[in-house]
């Protein structure tokens, strides 16, 4: 019984990693993606500034 117990706690968790982990990982994507976007706006402005 108690090896039962312990089978679900580790495929609970093992659930939870496959879960959890791709969502931060698609969350840290998005952040990049925002940032850098940002990052490249900038350059945009700068460069049609000095064009004209």
């Amino acid at each position: 019984m108690r090896i039962l117990k312990m089978l679900g706690i580790v495929l609970g968790l093992l659930l939870a990693a496959m879960i959890i982990i791709p969502l931060v990982v698609l969350a840290g994507l998005f952040i990049w993606l925002k940032l850098t976007e940002e990052a490249d706006e900038e350059a945009l402005e700068l460069e049609q500034d000095f064009t004209g």
